[in-house]
């Protein structure tokens, strides 16, 4: 009878799937094949598999995440790795006032009452208590404090936990003070979450419940550990992943019967919900043994990370290597990063090999009705971070959408690669149901079914690979595929690989892939190579492929037309770049394509990328002008800018002519990848101009990059311009009463006119800090009246950012408020807080938190902390008594700089600077930081 019920409830549920309207527009299943599979495979909607999400946590209590499609609970687990709700227990006395039992603690700091109205008894007599305070919440994501909305921020909640019986099995259960009445008699007992998918909430009388919490009880560790997410992030994955009926409507997200399995790796205390020491560890290992103990295949979704110094190297990657290596049916899915849409910039772990990674798309019908853009094709976001040494992302899926999400968070439309994450784990959801029911006997491994899923992806037009990895996510074409591999017997077949090749960038000039970020120098007579190592997935010593070798791009030629390995032999592909093919400035990208011999199965791919940058000499006058670009919506175009020697400063401009419509933005990227600015430019008929200028220069090649804006009415047609200027300070002489000459020169051929200027701004002091088995460090300072702002410079080298999953830097003030947060998405980061307090002299302290991958080991930090004056504090530059010059090329002028010493506070340690500004109009072209001693 039992399983007659379950199987009429499930056939109404799957009828009610299968009869929805699937065509839905806030989370995109059109065009990635999605609808139509489940149109046509209704039962293979993820039922019978696992999506663990590795994040901020998941919130249980909210529709769309309550039920499966066969009318189980979804969430069926939720464990915290962060300790960000850590309960400490003190054993618990009873006792009775005025014939009211009650638990005390035994610093009597704890009570509550109840003590003998519980609704179960411990076995051994002993119980222990713990509490929780709002303030828990205080720097919360979440920004509740007041959780259960009485208009206090300070509620106390009491929790009692025991040894108890029921049945003959002795188990742990916990009773928590929901309405914080100092009473436990009106609460329900609690077990561990995964096994009555016991959750509670704290009744909120100002509105709807905020969380919905979980705990997990660990007696030998004395500790309670509370699940909640007040990130929103990990909910909103979940909903993408795996929800149904979302808000009770017939809207669900890839799979729609899947379970759901939340473990906590991110503290909401911190910035974005930083991982803290190990927590992205722990979770990994937790998410290993269940797998291992489950027949439900396990999807795990990440959508975490942070940038890449060092492409694949990081120990978190070295880590899941490993992992998967022990473990090949443990199936791991990452967002790729949203720094794009600059090359190279791909994140920390979705450069490891072991992991599959997407990129973000925003789906044509999700643009329309979620963003009001008027868009008729998908296109790939700005954000999206873009391939170059890995060969990342693997694919890319819906990155924009609205979804389930916490009570607390106002809203539900999120995009960024963390939304196409989950959406890649729904698909491999999807599949694993469909192959569970047709080939239960067959076990795929992960790195396989990564490979199915790449192969059956949809090329995007107008993108590169490293763009859109293989294309768009495609179920269908997915599950056609790898039926077909399993029924010729491709996973006995399946092996993996190891490459490198030329990439100068890097430390020992080796990467996964050919990268040449400067191919100016290139001649055409260079043999470069790929190195190929199989890595024996296969478990056979004896092995012997022949592999036919393609090239997808014509300036990219294999000098070999197949190549073998035998064995533990390594192969190597020699190849030339056609360098009379890279007739202009840009990017070239392709692939040299490996095929088992015989057939048209790709076993191996070697990417390569030249960039030819555009150079800048006398010739051109240091300038390039761009006429009349056009771009379409959310469409782009790279300008690669090589600096010329000499360079002190730079100028973008971009502009509209009357009658042209432009929304465009541009994106400048750094030398080695990461995005240090963003500008805008909007016209509709009039002329419109935006510039900016960029100093401190690092030697290398920029990338500029221009979109099209997504929501833009029409095309946008623009000029745009890059201008260098090679006048700079050649001397570092610090200025003093008797030392007040600054030497500039002119280094390029063309004379430049300036008015001078300077100011004293502030000081600078610098700390030395050297971390050895710990994960936090407090840098206490003061902000004074006089002072406008304090900004820290955070360094570490790329070897310890690589030991890293986060880095959090906090502000915060007396009481403990945070009121600055951000962190290092790579190796510095400038955390800045700006004087609004009333008082002399205000007291507060910086936070340093790295989140490392391993337990905290050696690390170097450099910090440069810079104050700046409220006050203006002018100095006079002059060129032999003259406010402005001409700076004639190679011709050296001797500035005179004159100042007063400022009546400010400047500690003994810290070292007075200022700036020398030469002027054109009411631009400044170029600035030289100046130091002084007075």
């Amino acid at each position: 009878m039992k399983k007659y019920f379950i199987f009429i409830l499930g056939l109404f549920f799957t009828l009610s799937v299968n009869a929805q309207e699937l065509t839905q527009t806030f989370i995109s299943l059109k065009n990635t094949g999605v609808q139509e599979f489940l149109q046509k495979y209704p039962e293979y909607d993820g039922r019978g598999t696992i999506i663990m999400v590795l994040d901020t946590g998941v919130d249980g209590g909210i529709e769309g995440l309550l039920k499966t499609t066969t009318g189980e609970t979804k969430v069926i687990d939720v464990q915290d790795f962060t300790g960000e709700g850590d309960i400490l227990l003190q054993e618990a006395d009873i006792d009775d006032e005025d014939g009211k039992y009650f638990f005390i603690s035994d610093d009597e700091k704890m009570k509550v009452f109840g003590a003998n109205s519980l609704s179960m008894k411990s076995v051994d007599d002993n119980y222990f208590i713990g509490q929780i305070s709002e303030q828990l919440w205080l720097n919360s994501s979440a920004g509740t404090v007041d959780v259960n909305g009485n208009g206090t921020k300070d509620d106390v909640f009491t929790v009692v936990t025991f040894l108890t019986e029921n049945d003959g099995e002795q188990f742990w259960v916990a009773y928590f003070d929901t309405d914080a009445d100092g009473d436990l008699s009106d609460e329900k007992p609690l077990r561990d979450y995964k096994v009555n998918y016991d959750k509670f909430f704290i009744p909120n009388e100002s509105g709807l419940t905020n969380f919905t919490f979980g705990i997990n009880i660990f007696p030998d560790e004395k500790r309670i550990s509370l699940h909640f997410d007040d990130g929103a992030h990990g909910t909103h994955c979940a909903g993408i992943a795996a929800g149904n009926q979302i808000g009770d409507n017939p809207f669900h997200g890839v799979a729609p019967g899947a379970y759901v399995m939340s473990l906590k790796l991110g503290n909401n205390n911190f910035s974005g919900g930083a991982t803290v020491t190990e927590s992205m560890k722990k979770a990994y290992l937790y998410a290993d043994k269940v797998s291992k103990e489950r027949k439900e295949p396990c999807i795990i979704n990440m959508s975490f990370g942070i940038g890449s110094e060092l492409e694949g190297r990081a120990d978190m990657e070295k880590f899941l290597d490993d992992l998967v290596k022990n473990n090949p049916y443990l199936y791991i899915c990452t967002s790729n990063g949203n720094e794009g849409p600059g090359i190279s910039t791909t994140g920390l772990p979705a450069a490891s090999s072991s992991v599959f990674s997407s990129g973000a798309v925003l789906a044509q019908e999700v643009g329309n009705d979620l963003y009001g853009s008027p868009i008729t094709r998908d296109i790939i976001l700005h954000f999206s971070s873009r391939g170059g040494e890995v060969s990342k992302p693997d694919v890319v899926s819906p990155g924009a959408a609205t979804s389930t999400v916490p009570n607390w968070q106002m809203g539900d439309r999120f995009w960024g690669t963390s939304m196409a994450s989950p959406y890649s784990a729904g698909v491999m959801s999807l599949l694993l149901s469909a192959m569970k029911s047709e080939f239960p006997d067959v076990k795929i491994p992960s790195l396989f079914l990564y490979k199915v899923v790449r192969e059956s992806a949809v090329p995007m037009e107008g993108y590169t690979h490293l763009d859109q990895g293989h294309g768009l996510i495609n179920v269908m074409n997915a599950y056609e595929l790898l039926k077909k591999y399993i029924k010729s017997g491709e996973i006995e077949k399946f092996e993996t690989y190891s490459i490198t090749s030329f990439a100068p960038n890097m430390p020992d000039q080796k990467a996964p892939n050919l990268y040449i970020r400067n191919g100016s120098y290139l001649t055409g007579n260079e043999t470069f190579s790929f190195r190929i190592k199989r890595n024996n997935f296969i478990g056979k010593k004896k092995f012997y492929r022949i592999y036919k070798l393609v090239s997808d791009a014509e300036w990219l030629k294999p000098i070999q037309k197949s190549t073998y390995i035998r064995n533990n032999q390594s192969a190597t592909v020699n190849f030339k770049i056609d360098k009379s093919l890279l007739d202009h400035p840009g990017l070239y990208n392709g692939k040299i394509i490996a095929y088992r011999k015989g057939t048209n199965i790709p076993e191996f791919e070697m990417m390569a990328t030249v960039v030819i940058p555009q150079e800048f000499n006398s010739a051109n006058e240091y300038r390039m002008d761009y006429h009349f670009e056009k771009l379409e919506q959310g469409m782009h175009k790279r300008i690669f800018l090589n600096v010329p020697a000499g360079a002190s400063s730079m100028k973008i401009e971009m502009s509209s002519e009357k009658d042209n419509y432009v929304q465009a933005w541009y994106f400048l990227h750094a030398p080695d990848g990461r995005q240090m600015s963003v500008n805008f430019l909007n016209g509709e008929k009039e002329e419109e101009e935006t510039s900016r200028y960029y100093y401190n220069l690092e030697p290398g090649v920029y990338e500029l990059d221009v979109l099209g804006y997504y929501r833009a009415k029409n095309s946008s047609t623009f000029d745009m311009s890059v201008e260098f200027i090679g006048v700079d300070r050649i001397d570092n002489n610090t200025i003093s009463a008797e030392n007040n000459k600054v030497e500039v020169n002119n280094y390029y051929n063309i004379e430049k006119r300036y008015s001078l200027d300077g100011e004293i701004s502030g000081y600078k002091k610098y700390h030395r800090i050297e971390l050895d088995g710990t994960d936090v460090y407090n840098i206490p300072f003061v902000l004074r009246k006089n002072e406008a702002e304090k900004s820290f410079e955070v360094k570490i080298s790329k070897e310890d950012f690589n030991k890293t999953t986060d880095f959090a830097l906090q502000i915060y003030n007396k009481d403990g408020k945070a009121i600055e947060k951000t962190g290092l998405s790579y190796d510095s980061e400038v955390i800045s807080v700006f004087n609004k307090f009333n008082e002399d002299s205000t007291e507060l302290r910086l936070e340093l938190r790295p989140a490392f991958a391993n337990e905290p080991s050696h690390m170097i930090i450099n910090v440069e902390e810079t104050t700046l004056f409220k006050k203006e504090h002018k100095i006079k530059v002059t060129d032999n008594g003259r406010r402005s010059t001409t700076f004639y090329p190679s011709e050296i002028k001797s500035l005179n700089v004159e100042f007063e010493k400022p009546d400010e506070f400047i500690p003994s340690d810290g070292k007075p600077f200022g700036y020398i500004y030469l002027k054109k109009g009411d631009n400044t072209e170029v600035e030289f930081p100046i130091y002084f001693k007075f």
